[in-house]
């Protein structure tokens, strides 16, 4: 039996919650009819975003790039992970400046590694909230009367604490499976990194993964920042490509919950309903 899928109208309709989504968290949500939700996204991950950029002198800009044109200067940061808030970053932008230009060095900051992993925050947590109103329009259009979990929610799971979300819609053994994997990776590449592997001035993009696994780097985040890579170690490389590996399988991990919420929310909700013809079941495959 193929897996479920939401119909065409559903799908559209998600297209159309994840863009806006992506483009400022909680307009999804508000073009769904959720008004508490889409203020609470809003609000969340543009006080992170904002708060970070604020902490941290706005020491992210120096891992983006800006566009000019003619006489109009449009400033236009993108840097991951803060970009995953698109309309944020882009206000951010053009409201904020780098600590640097006015000759003071990052270094100097008490606050920058704070404020970084916040700013993360704030971008990681706007391209769920585009998975979270992507699972509110499948909730919209199929009600569900039993106990299923909203498949936004489990992708916020998932993503927060890998594994967690397929917990939560009861597949405990690749819960295990996967989660134990993902998070035993990443312990292995701060063991070969001698735990300094988290430094975004010297390894920007390495650090894109590490912060997408979620809590687990969040919480580690701060503590092992002092211990500053000095010496060259034999597995550093190594170690710092386990970390980031980790945080991008934690996104599939994250995918792969939501499409089995997604599954289990349409069967439950079409269960009763008149027998669809063939043509009916191929048209939503």
């Amino acid at each position: 039996m193929s897996p479920l899928a939401p119909d065409r109208a559903a799908r559209d309709r998600i297209m159309k919650v994840v863009g806006l989504s992506v483009l400022m968290p909680g307009l999804g949500h508000l073009l769904s009819g959720q008004r508490l939700p889409a203020l609470t996204w809003f609000l969340v991950s543009n006080a992170l975003l904002f708060a970070g950029f604020f902490l941290a002198g706005a020491t992210q800009f120096d891992y983006g790039f800006e566009i000019f044109e003619g006489s109009f200067r449009l400033r236009f940061l993108f840097t991951l992970p803060e970009s995953l808030n698109i309309g944020g970053v882009l206000v951010a932008g053009n409201f904020f400046d780098s600590v640097e230009s006015g000759g003071l060095t990052p270094t100097n900051m008490p606050w920058r590694h704070l404020g970084h992993l916040l700013s993360a925050m704030g971008g990681i947590l706007g391209a769920i909230s585009a998975a979270h109103a992507a699972g509110t329009v499948v909730a919209q259009s199929e009600p569900c009367k039993s106990k299923r979990m909203h498949p936004g929610t489990v992708a916020l799971a998932s993503m927060l604490l890998p594994g967690a979300g397929h917990w939560l819609i009861g597949r405990r053994f690749k819960a295990q499976l996967l989660g134990g994997t993902v998070i035993g990776l990443f312990l292995l590449g701060l063991a070969l990194g001698h735990f300094a592997d988290f430094d975004r001035q010297r390894h920007a993009y390495y650090w894109i993964g590490q912060m997408l696994l979620g809590l687990p780097a969040w919480l580690l985040y701060l503590p092992l920042t002092p211990l500053a890579m000095g010496d060259v170690f034999l597995f550093q490389d190594t170690g710092y490509t386990f970390t980031t590996v980790a945080g991008l399988f934690n996104v599939v991990i994250a995918l792969d919950a939501y499409h089995r919420a997604e599954s289990d929310w349409l069967q439950d909700a079409r269960q009763g309903k008149p027998s669809e013809t063939k043509a009916e079941l191929e048209s939503v495959s």
